[in-house]
């Protein structure tokens, strides 16, 4: 476990299993003034609670995350290339935001790294103004409501007649109970199924981190999908509390050899799920932009540079692709995201610190 010698204090998510907390003065029952508890259980609570539809990178082990006393919020963070890539924005209570965004900043430059925050709201704002950075808006937040019913009616006609086509190639979805007692031999399938898909895909990938579909139970669902006695497509919900949503869906895969539209069955099968539950907003998680929206701090040539860079890697990697998947479930609400930079420009350990925040490498070409 490493510790600052400023105010916030700097967790591997390892070390922090192991965490003495009375050895730190941090027991609730010995201490009752301290306002924040650094068992795991706490990171994951923090997640639910004030997390966005990337937030839960903070749970992975590969990740570090920071604290400062006073406030009861998290920073999650891969550190790369000197850069601290902040998945989603910090997790606290939203008067406290700009209070522990300026105790990482400090911490961070006390260590001689610059900060990024990826996949960021506009509540980051703030931090934009404060330190003269530049943002990027590359992304939006995606909202359906699981009330409206996507195959009843005559708009509902095609997709209707598409699941039908796979519920008579005998395709069931189900959702599996798998937070109580572990069902080992379906979760085993469910993670062949995963491996499976990902060595189906070709060329450029770009993701955030590799599923982790059981490391996290708490707060999570899985809708999955059988065919021909075996797992070939799963749906992995969590619990957060995101613009009015209580679930995020954070993935949906089928198997190469899946038959066509499982993924969409899936989907709905989880939207019935959800209206049955009463349920009103559902978070579908990151919809990659076609094109870069607004910029805010950066020259007119830098600015010129990002829209026509944005618009190559999106041909090399199609990320819109996924946007377009979701508006077929009746997108109802979306919220512009973020790429923020601390200083308006993109050198090469900032540029590199990306390349390894998403994953991206050029080997995938030859896949």
């Amino acid at each position: 476990m490493s510790r600052s010698g400023g105010p916030g204090m700097l967790l591997d998510y390892e070390d922090s299993l192991y965490l003495d907390r009375k050895a730190w003065g941090l027991n609730h029952e010995t201490n009752p003034t301290c306002a924040f508890d650094l068992r795991p259980s706490s990171d994951i609570d923090l997640v639910r609670r004030y997390g966005g539809p990337v937030s839960h990178a903070a749970l992975n082990p590969s990740h570090r995350t920071f604290r400062t006393p006073g406030i009861d919020g998290l920073v999650g963070f891969l550190l790369t290339h000197r850069c601290a890539v902040v998945l989603g924005d910090p997790m606290c209570p939203p008067a406290q935001r700009d209070e522990l965004t300026a105790a990482f900043v400090k911490y961070c430059a006390d260590n001689n790294w610059s900060v990024i925050y990826a996949v960021a709201t506009g509540n980051m704002r703030n931090f934009v103004n404060k330190s003269g950075g530049g943002m990027l808006e590359f992304a939006d937040l995606l909202i359906a409501n699981p009330q409206h019913n996507l195959e009843a009616g005559s708009k509902g006609r095609h997709l209707r007649w598409n699941l039908n086509h796979t519920r008579r190639q005998g395709v069931t979805v189900r959702e599996y109970q798998g937070s109580g007692s572990p069902d080992n031999e379906l979760e085993a399938q469910a993670m062949a199924a995963l491996a499976s898909w990902r060595a189906g895909r070709k060329g450029f990938q770009m993701y955030l981190g590799s599923p982790r579909l059981f490391a996290n139970r708490s707060g999570c669902r899985w809708f999955v999908a059988e065919y021909a006695g075996s797992v070939v497509g799963v749906l992995y919900m969590m619990q957060i509390n995101c613009v009015g949503s209580r679930y995020l869906i954070d993935l949906v895969f089928s198997t190469p050899g899946a038959p066509r539209q499982t993924n969409e069955l899936m989907v709905v099968s989880a939207f019935q799920a959800l209206r049955e539950e009463g349920e009103e907003a559902v978070c579908l998680g990151v919809g990659p932009k076609a094109l870069l929206g607004e910029i805010q701090g950066f020259g007119a040539l830098s600015s010129a540079l990002a829209r026509r860079f944005y618009k190559l890697s999106n041909k090399m990697v199609p990320q819109h692709g996924k946007t377009r998947f979701w508006e077929k479930f009746g997108i109802v609400h979306r919220e512009p995201l973020y790429l923020i930079f601390q200083q308006p420009r993109v050198g090469i350990p900032e540029f590199h610190a990306l390349l390894k925040t998403f994953n991206f490498s050029i080997s995938d070409l030859f896949r």
